[in-house]
């Protein structure tokens, strides 16, 4: 079979899972972000690291060695336990990096000169919500704001389960509430009201957000948008820091950041996954749980391929892992080519010349949205 044919053949098994009514979570990682903007990535990040955090600062000493030694930010955050303090450092220069880089995507995003990588594939599923379904969750690890902002210029209605208006606190019940309309019907020659739910992006933000916020005399999570550059001293930004640092913050506050994930996770019947690695098992065990026990399509789409994407396929039929090719000689990633790999042999394969890795070209040449 020439690549062609294999490749209609693809496709063809692609869309035969993408057409029956499916309850779509969509799972987003570093890498949807990196696209829009390479500083978004982790090299980025330890260098500023590196450069803003306090030499003196509790713990950061042999941290720093190991940055400037070119040890990247992940592996030098593993096993260390860092102090309270350290982690609260790491938190306020993550926050104001990743910040500042958000803030000069905002207005480009809002205004359509740059489409977030995502926004065809999440009308898409938009487009696919039914009545007993109206929601697509959205799970992710990023702490930027490009998905709220792909969905406001998309005219997406969307809640991250935080209620009220300039400051807002965690309450998905009364979030909700605002997706349900009245609407007045005549039946049988009567009038009555009934309530039908909206199509809305519900998004959980399972590492914080640059504009989330520990309240410190609460001990309550609050989200305020004006605080994103500057905050009152009594608030500390809610931002899981890379390596151990990061699963142990998050697991300190796992019931508020992860409950509705988990139940999200739970109810859904397929899985499509942007930008996203694998490497956080406290994320996507309960995906591939599903996946393995009962079959659920799951379908990864990004740059690089690893370790832990190797071993996916193997988790179930309906399983595609879609990449850029690596090359075994340098051990490099050539994202011009696209490599699709699936448990059966006759769905895999290298394209070159094309770039199906990437979820908007994935949408349009693919999915045809």
């Amino acid at each position: 079979m020439n690549n062609d044919d294999k490749l209609k053949k693809i496709k063809k098994s692609l869309l035969d899972i993408m057409r029956p009514q499916q309850r779509w979570l969509l799972l987003v990682g570093t890498g949807a972000s990196v696209e829009m903007d390479a500083d978004l990535g982790m090299p980025a990040l330890r260098d500023y690291l590196l450069k803003h955090i306090p030499k003196e600062t509790e713990g950061w000493k042999p941290i720093a060695k190991k940055l400037s030694e070119g040890i990247d930010l992940e592996t030098s955050l593993t096993k260390i336990h860092p102090a309270q303090t350290l982690q609260d450092e790491i938190a306020k220069h993550t926050k104001r990096f990743v910040a500042n880089k958000d803030a000069i995507l905002r207005d480009e995003v809002l205004t359509g000169k740059k489409i977030w990588v995502g926004e065809p594939l999440l009308q898409l599923l938009m487009r696919g919500l039914s009545p007993t379904w109206p929601r697509l969750p959205i799970v992710t690890s990023n702490y930027d704001m490009l998905i709220e902002y792909a969905c406001s210029k998309a005219g997406i209605p969307y809640t991250t389960g935080y209620h009220g208006e300039l400051i807002r606190r965690q309450d998905w019940t009364k979030a909700r509430e605002r997706y349900y309309r009245l609407n007045t019907v005549t039946m049988t020659g009567k009038r009555r009201n009934t309530i039908s739910a909206i199509p809305h992006v519900e998004l959980m933000k399972v590492h914080g957000s640059i504009n989330l916020f520990r309240d410190i005399s609460e001990d309550s999570f609050v989200e305020n948008d004006f605080w994103i550059e500057k905050y009152p001293p009594e608030f500390i930004p809610m931002i899981a820091p890379p390596g151990d640092a990061k699963t142990q913050d998050t697991l300190r506050y796992y019931d508020r950041l992860f409950r509705e994930a988990l139940q999200a996770i739970d109810e859904a019947t397929a899985f499509i996954v942007i930008g996203y690695g694998f490497r956080d098992e406290h994320i996507h065990q309960g995906i591939l749980e599903r996946v393995r026990d009962h079959g659920y399509p799951l379908i990864v789409l990004t740059r690089s391929t690893s370790e832990e994407l190797g071993k996916l396929p193997a988790k179930g039929k309906n399983v595609w892992v879609i990449t850029g090719i690596l090359n075994k000689t340098n051990g490099k990633t050539d994202s011009s080519g696209t490599c699709f790999v699936h448990s059966d042999r006759k769905l895999s394969g290298n394209f070159d010349n094309v770039t199906l890795w990437q979820s908007d070209v994935f949408t349009k040449q693919i999915l045809g949205g």
